[in-house]
Formats: C-alpha cells, structure tokens, sequence
C-alpha cells in the first residue's frame, strides 16, 4: 500500500507537475495588471485553480492517447513496441498507475476546471465563452494537433492570448488591449521554449517520424532560423507597441532580457554547428551549478533548455514589473 505522500507523488509526476510554473507564471501577468483596474483578486486565484486544473488534465488525456493510440498499432503488429520519450507514460509502464486512472482523472480535473468556467459565465454572462469554447476545444484536439506539427502553436495560443484574457476579465468584467498586446510576445516566448526543446531533440523525432513544428522546417537549420524569428518578433511586438502608445515605455525593461536572448542564439547555433562542442557557462546561462557533476552529453542538453526557460522566465517577470511602474509612476 502506497501511503498519501507517495500517492501524490505518483499523480504528481502522471500530470507532469514541473510544467506547471508555466501556467502559474502565465497567470501572474494578467492578474497583477487586473490587481491595477480594481479586480477581485478572490475571482483571480480561483481561475488560476481552473488554469492548473485544465493544465493537468490536457497533459494526462494527451499521455492517455498516446498510449492507447501505440498499444493499438502494437496489438495490431504495425510496431513491436512503445517507443516513448523517457518519463512518458512512466507511471504505467511501472505499474503505479492504469490508463483507466489516466482517463478518469483527466475527466475529472476538466471536470473542475469547466465547472469554474461555467461559474465566471454565470457570474458574467456569455462574453467569456469567446474564450472558454476555444480553449475548451484546442485542450482536447492537442493530441490530435500535437500529432500535425501543431502542438506548440496550441500551447502558445491557449496559455498566452486566450488565458491572459480569461484571467483578466474574469477579475474585472472586461477586456483589455493591453494584456492583449503582451500575451502576444509571452506567447511567442512559449512557442521559443517548446521549439527549441524539440529542436535539441530533432534527429530522436526524425528517427522515429514524429511530425513536430521544427520537422516541419525539414532541417535543424530551417528549425534554428525559425526559432530566432519567434524570438525576435516578440520583442519587435513590445517595441512596436511602445512606439504606437499602446503600451507604456516601462515595457521596454523588457529589452534588459536580451542578453539571455542572445546567449541562447549563440549556444544553439553551436549545437547546429558542432553540437559535441562542450558549452563554456556564462551569467546569463543561469544558475548551472546543480548540474555541473552530469554528464557532458547531459549536461550540454539541459543547458540549453534551460537557457530558453530562463528566458521566458527573466521576460515575463520584466513584464510583471513594467505593469507595476506603468500604474504606480
């Protein structure tokens, strides 16, 4: 018998518990801007309980797809075996958890989360299903457009545009151009993360014939070009917006990213280039030391994802602060 700590532990690791902050740091935008246009900060925290509810439950149904979609071709002899990233479907393999449970439970925490958006309609009326049918709709098709090359272009659009909204008139009864402006350049940001995170894993994808937004490019380089675009448009969006008046010029602090930015330009174009070349850590790497003791193949991987992370990080926190400075100066 598993006790409760072991149980969470387990449900934990089944949703993918270390995507969250993402979400978590997602939210944090939209509900400190509403914070500044009198927004009910209760109604704030309880969708960010419907932002992580729908989270873990899109990332359990997309593992319970995809195990049922490769248990079907297995038992059909198209495939010997699964052939999953590691930590994919672990808890089943390992035999903590069935695929019943997957199914149950995702049912469950969409449960929540569309009952929470049934709440804020009530409370409302029926502005907010402009972004709650949408979002209701790309959560659940994200297997199937995962499987497209779509994934991260779901991702970008669910957890950035609709969810920077959501959050924003669900605390204030209205919807905002700003928040619109900004949700644009973190969105892109997001897509950055998850091509990038795909790119490193290019040939693995290529060899198994799994259709991503970078395979799409046909080539790591294509896919490395495409990647500084989307970086670079999102701080062309902000600069943009500033120059228009659309947003303050304290979003401009947000260009004080720009040498993560460029760092992470510099490393993946080394891997393109020469990716058994060890990286030489610098200050806008982050904080490296907890892994300096991995092995170097390891190690040089987890540099580089965490470079863009941290980049999304170090943009979205600027963010945060330039909505603080534009409503308190």
């Amino acid at each position: 018998m598993h006790s409760f700590v072991d149980i969470t532990k387990i449900w934990l690791f089944a949703v993918r518990a270390y995507s969250l902050p993402v979400s978590i740091m997602s939210w944090l935008v939209p509900f400190i801007f509403a914070c500044f246009k009198n927004g009910d900060i209760k109604y704030g925290i309880l969708s960010l309980i419907g932002i992580i509810t729908l989270h873990m439950a899109t990332n359990l149904f997309d593992d319970a797809i995809d195990y049922t979609r490769e248990k079907q071709k297995i038992d059909k002899g198209l495939k010997k075996d699964f052939n999953f990233q590691k930590g994919k479907c672990a808890c089943i393999f390992e035999g903590k958890l069935t695929l019943r449970q997957y199914y149950i439970v995702s049912f469950i925490l969409f449960l929540i989360s569309g009952i929470i958006a049934l709440y804020f309609i009530f409370l409302y009326g029926t502005n907010l299903l402009y972004i709650i049918i949408p979002s209701a709709i790309l959560c659940t098709l994200y297997p199937l457009l995962g499987c497209l090359g779509l994934g991260e272009i779901v991702v970008a659009i669910v957890f950035s545009p609709l969810l920077y909204l959501g959050v924003f008139y669900s605390m204030t009864g209205f919807f905002s151009l700003e928040i619109l402006l900004i949700s644009i350049s973190t969105g892109l940001l997001s897509v950055a993360v998850l091509h990038n995170h795909m790119l490193l894993d290019f040939k693995y994808d290529e060899d198994n014939r799994k259709i991503t937004l970078c395979r799409l490019c046909r080539n790591e380089k294509n896919a490395f070009i495409l990647l500084v675009i989307i970086i670079s448009f999102a701080y062309i969006n902000i600069i943009t917006s500033v120059f228009l008046k659309l947003l303050s010029p304290y979003f401009l602090i947000t260009l004080f990213s720009l040498p993560t930015a460029i760092t992470l330009y510099k490393v993946m174009k080394q891997h393109i280039k020469n990716p058994n070349e060890k990286i030489k850590t610098t200050f806008f790497m982050g904080n490296t030391k907890a892994i300096k003791n991995v092995p170097t193949e390891q190690r040089d991987f987890l540099i580089k994802f965490l470079i863009v992370r941290n980049l999304l990080s170090i943009f979205t926190l600027l963010i945060c602060i330039a909505v603080v400075l534009s409503k308190i100066l």
